[in-house]
């Protein structure tokens, strides 16, 4: 229970001072990005090679950006992994049905107090998924969405505690 309004705190004081911070030279909404401190620069590297262990397919340099062992949870549309051990089965059972994987994190604004922090993002995905259930084997998908991650300091690193991914509308099909 400490841990869950350690969170909604750490999410009302940083929307009550209305502090954005845009990721290195990107803008939120017309306005200038700000210069990122320390802290958030490393949320935001954590982040980063998250997306570059997905793009890798790397179950292991996932596991070791993620509070694995305290409680860790991912929600993804409507299915949720409460436990870093379903999280794993799930990337293992993906993963391997990728090939020409490109998975990048985009428009990152991270926000920290004490030993928690989170970070919204944007996310684009494109795939070529490889299995017998399509003609030739192969389909290509591309997807896009938007993120939340939650982060806890282990020693000198955030470590991802918690994540929410949500894809994008389909635009409507022009006619």
């Amino acid at each position: 229970m400490k841990g869950r309004l350690g969170i909604v705190g750490l999410l009302v004081s940083c929307l009550a001072t209305g502090t954005i911070i845009a990721h290195e030279g990107e803008e939120d909404s017309g306005q200038p990005a700000t210069q990122l401190d320390p802290e958030s620069t490393a949320v935001v590297a954590t982040l980063e090679a998250f997306a570059n262990a997905f793009q890798a397919g790397d179950v292991d340099a996932i596991r070791a950006l993620m509070g694995a062992d305290d409680g860790f949870s991912h929600f993804e549309g409507t299915f949720t992994d409460w436990t870093w051990d379903s999280y794993a089965g799930h990337l293992a059972e993906e993963l391997p049905l990728f090939a020409e994987t490109s998975y990048r994190i985009t428009n990152v604004r991270p926000q920290h107090g004490g030993d928690m922090a989170f970070a919204t993002y944007d996310w684009a995905m494109d795939v070529v998924v490889v299995s017998d259930e399509f003609e030739g084997g192969r389909h290509p998908v591309s997807m896009n969405g938007i993120a939340t991650a939650v982060f806890v300091k282990s020693g000198e690193y955030w470590k991802i505690r918690h994540m929410h991914t949500a894809r994008a509308k389909a635009l409507p099909a022009e006619h």
